[in-house]
């Protein structure tokens, strides 16, 4: 397949941050657009039940740690089908206690929730776009969800040079072949091609959807689960699609004092203004580089 390796300033985002800004901004297509609330560990229950009127005792839940970890439901980081009660219980539960993740410790803070929608595994599938040097890669699979092994090598592919865009033939016959209902062929093309759309538009470096459910009777397409990464330097021409979005930092590495200070002002300053602090006991070695300078802790 095509080398992955195209850098940017690809940044990250959480899944509820991901399916925000592409349920704002999607246009009409058969995605379903569902409620979605985030909730972090500094918030109070009264004022999350609040702002997110449509969570009642009766609604039926899905809630996941949010926090760029990968394969969470291995890991033991996703809950299914629970009431509103017992989501808050099981956040609680997570919290209290440090997890590992590989060599990583630390805390989880921060979840998001949303309906829980009953389906059948064979109507999941998985679908990928991501961004190479010459142009944009779109991958196909249609079975999805945890198990679904090596996508690189199971599913079909679509080569998007730049300054091209996909048309519904092309994606029926080069990515869809393996999906043999008609009715659920037509839903993902048209499903992809307003996806690619936004992805393009809104600076997407990779949006991953997996598993994607494909609902043949009601004829209408739900993300389930989304990991996707944004070109930070697009920020200017998109803040208005993406909204107020914060990059977030990785599991386990909490931002310092001086670091959160410098972003503050970044966020405030036309300039750019970044600080890691790699050792806080090492020395500061300027280095100059034509019109600016970068400093190091070494």
């Amino acid at each position: 397949l095509f080398n992955r390796t195209i850098k940017m300033s690809s940044r990250a985002i959480t899944e509820f941050q991901a399916k925000t800004i592409v349920y704002n901004n999607i246009d009409r297509c058969p995605l379903k657009i569902l409620p979605i609330a985030h909730f972090d560990l500094r918030q109070r229950w009264d004022s999350f039940e609040n702002v997110n009127r449509w969570i009642d005792q009766e609604t039926r839940l899905v809630v996941k740690v949010d926090q760029l970890i990968k394969r969470r439901g291995k890991l033991g980081l996703i809950e299914k089908d629970v009431s509103y009660l017992s989501a808050k219980k099981w956040i609680k539960s997570k919290s209290e206690k440090e997890i590992q993740i590989g060599k990583i410790h630390g805390y989880v803070t921060n979840f998001v929730i949303e309906p829980y929608i009953p389906h059948k595994e064979e109507d999941e599938c998985y679908v990928c776009i991501y961004s190479v040097r010459s142009g944009d890669v779109v991958l196909f699979y249609h079975r999805g969800g945890i198990d679904v092994g090596d996508v690189d090598q199971k599913s079909e592919n679509l080569f998007i040079p730049l300054e091209k865009t996909p048309n519904y033939d092309e994606i029926i016959s080069k990515l869809l072949i393996h999906l043999k209902c008609s009715v659920k062929k037509q839903l993902v093309a048209e499903f992809i091609i307003k996806l690619y759309e936004l992805y393009v538009n809104l600076h997407f470096t990779y949006l991953e959807i997996n598993p994607l459910l494909v609902n043949r009777d009601e004829k209408t397409i739900y993300m389930l689960d989304i990991a996707a990464k944004l070109d930070s330097a697009a920020d200017f021409i998109c803040r208005r699609q993406w909204g107020e979005i914060e990059f977030p930092t990785p599991f386990g590495r909490q931002l310092l004092p001086e670091e959160q200070y410098v972003a503050e002002l970044d966020s405030r300053s036309g300039a750019s203004l970044k600080l890691t602090v790699l050792n806080r006991e090492g020395r500061i070695w300027t280095m100059v580089a034509g019109g600016g300078a970068s400093r190091y802790h070494l």
